[in-house]
C-alpha cells in the first residue's frame, strides 16, 4: 500500500477509536498529502456500478465522472476479449477486460482532466475484431486535490450576516409593511418554499441576536400565519396544506416566473408542505406557540392518512382534487425528515407505521438503483426518462435522514457513503484558482469548489454546495473519515469566499455575483446556507 494513503487510513481509525472511546468526535489536523493521496485511490472505485440484470447503470445520461466510471455496454457474440481505448486529446490509454462493462480504473488516474472518448472493440480468441465497436464520450473532471483557499472570516459570524442580509432585505421588509406576501419579490409565488425560509431565516436570526428579536418574531409569525391562511381547510382534498404556488391578479411577475405560475395554477407539488411544517415548528421552537406546532401537526398527519399501500405518494396533484397529474412518485426524504423531527423532537407517537412503509419504498425505489431523478416545483417531472435529470438534493437528502437516526446500520452507513460518492461525482466541480494547471468548463469564471443542481440546471447554486458539504459532515461523524471533512470544508469555505463582506449577501448562483436584483436570490438556498455554516462551525471549533 502507498505509504500516504496508509497514513491517510491510520489517521481516519485514529479519528474513529478516540470518538468510540470519549463519546465525540476529535477534529482531525488536515494532512492533504496523505488526503489527496486517498482521494486518489479512492476515484479508482466506480460508483454504485451497474451489474446486467440486477443493478442498474444510473449512468446513461452522465457527462462528467471523478470517480472511475463503467458504463452499460453489450456483449458480443464471438468475443474473448474487449480492448479499451480512451483518447484524451493527443493521448490514448488502453487496457483489456472480459467484458464490456470493466470500470476504467486500471488507467483513470493517467487520463488528463477534459473531454475524453472511449472505445469499446470486442475482439476473438485470435485477438481480431469482432463487430463494430461501441463509444461513449465524457468529461474527467478535476479531483480534490487540497488545500483550497479557506475561509476569510468564521462561519458563524458568515452566518449571522447572511441572515441580516436577508432581514435588512425587500424580503423582509414587505411583510413589516403588510399581511400579504409582496410580489415585487416574485419568488414569494412559491408559499412553502420562500415563506418558510423567511419565517426559518427570521428564527434563527432571533435566536442570534437579541437586537432583531421582537422584529424578527414579528416578521416570522406574519408569514407563518399568512401560511395558515393560504392551507387547505379539512374538507379539502389535502388537509392544512399550504399551496405551492401563489399569485394574484395585477401582479407583475419576471417572464420564466409567470410562466411556472400560469403552467401550475391548480397543481401542488406533494412533498412541498413539509417546508412550511418545518418552518411552522421552528417558530413554535422559538415561541412556544402552541397553533405554530398544531398546524405543522396537522400537515405530518395529511401525509400518513394520504400514503398510499405501496409507502408512497403522488409527486404532484392537482389541488382541487387530490389526483396525481403524472404517474411519478415522489422521492420522500423530506416527508421522513418531518416524520422523524416529529417523533425524535417532539415525541410524537403514531408515524412509526409510515416510516416503516416510507423506508422500504425509499430503499427499493430510490436507494437500490439509485434513482435520483430531480423533482423540483419549475421542472416537467413527467417528461423525463429514468435517470435523465439526476440530482444531488435527494441523495444528500437521503444520506440526511438515515444518519440523523438513532443508530444507523452498516448497511445504511454504507450505502450513505456511496450516495455520497455519487454527489461528488457528478455534481461537485474542484477545480481552484490555486491549481494554475487545472481545466473546469466553468471554474475559471468564478470561485470553486462548488456543486450543482441537476442536469436540467448546470449552474452553481449556493444549497447544493452546502447540501453536498452537508451530506459529507455526515459521513464525518458516522465514520471518522477526516478526508470527507476536508471535502465538507472546502466547499463551504467557498461559500464564505463569495460571500460580501459588507452586506452579508450570498448568492443563490454562484456566477451571478452579490449585486444581482432581490428577485435572484431564493431565501430558502440562504437558510440552507445558514444552517450548514453553523453546523461546521459547531463540528470545527467544538471542545
Amino acid at each position: 500500500m502507498d505509504k500516504r494513503l496508509y497514513l491517510a487510513i491510520k489517521g481516519a481509525i485514529i479519528c474513529a477509536l478516540v470518538a468510540s472511546c470519549t463519546g465525540r468526535r476529535a477534529v482531525p489536523e488536515f494532512d492533504y498529502e496523505a488526503l489527496n493521496a486517498q482521494a486518489a485511490a479512492e476515484y479508482l472505485q466506480p460508483v454504485h456500478p451497474g451489474i446486467r440484470g440486477e443493478v442498474p447503470f444510473w449512468n446513461a445520461y452522465s457527462f462528467k465522472f471523478i470517480y472511475a466510471p463503467a458504463f452499460d455496454f453489450n456483449d458480443v457474440e464471438g468475443a474473448t476479449d474487449y480492448l479499451y481505448t480512451i483518447t484524451a486529446g493527443d493521448k490514448a490509454f488502453s487496457f483489456n477486460a472480459d467484458s464490456p462493462r470493466q470500470a476504467l480504473s486500471p488507467v483513470w488516474n493517467e487520463i488528463p482532466v477534459g473531454d475524453a472518448t472511449l472505445c469499446v472493440q470486442a475482439l476473438d480468441k485470435d485477438g481480431n475484431p469482432v463487430g463494430e465497436p461501441q463509444s461513449r464520450s465524457f468529461e474527467r473532471d478535476n479531483a480534490f486535490h487540497g488545500p483550497y483557499d479557506p475561509a476569510p472570516r468564521g462561519y458563524r459570524e458568515a452566518a449571522i450576516k447572511a441572515a441580516e442580509f436577508i432581514h435588512r432585505s425587500a424580503v423582509v421588509q414587505g411583510w413589516k409593511k403588510d399581511t400579504l406576501p409582496d410580489l415585487r419579490y416574485n419568488l414569494n409565488c412559491y408559499p412553502n418554499k420562500i415563506w418558510g425560509g423567511t419565517i426559518r431565516i427570521e428564527c434563527f436570526l432571533a435566536g442570534q441576536k437579541p437586537a432583531y428579536r421582537e422584529e424578527a418574531l414579528s416578521v416570522a409569525r406574519t408569514a407563518a400565519d399568512q401560511l395558515i391562511a393560504q392551507s387547505q381547510g379539512t374538507d379539502g382534498p389535502l388537509p392544512y396544506f399550504p399551496p405551492t404556488y401563489y399569485g394574484r391578479e395585477g401582479d407583475t411577475l419576471i417572464w420564466y416566473i409567470q410562466r411556472v405560475i400560469d403552467r401550475n395554477r391548480d397543481y401542488t407539488m406533494f412533498a412541498d408542505a413539509v417546508m412550511a411544517a418545518d418552518a411552522l415548528l421552528d417558530l413554535y421552537d422559538v415561541t412556544g406557540e402552541e397553533k405554530y406546532f398544531d398546524h405543522a401537526l396537522h400537515i405530518a398527519q395529511t401525509y400518513r392518512d394520504l400514503q398510499a399501500e405501496d409507502g408512497s405518494w403522488p409527486v404532484k396533484v392537482n389541488k382541487n382534487t387530490g389526483e396525481p397529474i403524472t404517474d411519478a412518485r415522489c422521492m420522500p426524504t423530506s416527508i421522513l425528515q418531518l416524520a422523524q423531527r416529529l417523533h425524535d423532537k417532539y415525541k410524537v407517537k403514531g408515524f412509526e407505521k409510515m416510516i416503516a412503509e416510507t423506508e422500504d419504498w425509499l430503499w427499493k425505489n430510490t436507494i437500490a438503483n439509485f434513482n435520483f431523478n430531480g423533482q423540483f416545483e419549475d421542472v416537467n417531472v413527467a417528461d423525463k426518462a429514468a435517470y435523465q435529470n439526476l440530482t444531488n438534493c435527494i441523495a444528500v437528502d437521503c444520506i440526511d435522514y438515515l444518519l440523523h437516526k438513532p443508530h444507523p446500520s452498516k448497511k445504511e452507513k454504507a450505502a450513505c457513503v456511496e450516495m455520497a460518492r455519487f454527489a461528488e461525482d457528478q455534481f461537485t466541480r474542484w477545480h481552484s484558482p490555486l491549481d494554475e494547471d487545472a481545466r473546469g468548463d466553468a471554474g475559471d469564471a468564478f470561485s470553486t469548489p462548488f456543486v450543482y443542481e441537476q442536469y436540467s440546471f448546470q449552474c452553481p447554486i449556493d444549497a447544493s454546495t452546502v447540501g453536498v458539504a452537508n451530506a459529507l459532515m455526515n459521513i464525518y461523524e458516522a465514520t471518522g473519515d477526516a478526508l470527507a471533512l476536508a471535502k465538507a470544508k472546502a466547499l463551504v469555505d467557498s461559500i464564505v469566499k463569495l460571500q460580501d463582506p459588507e452586506t452579508g449577501c450570498i448568492p443563490t448562483s454562484l456566477n451571478m455575483g452579490t449585486d444581482v436584483d432581490i428577485t435572484e436570490h431564493w431565501v430558502n438556498c440562504t437558510f440552507s446556507s445558514i444552517e450548514k455554516l453553523m453546523r461546521l462551525d459547531r463540528i470545527l471549533n467544538s471542545k
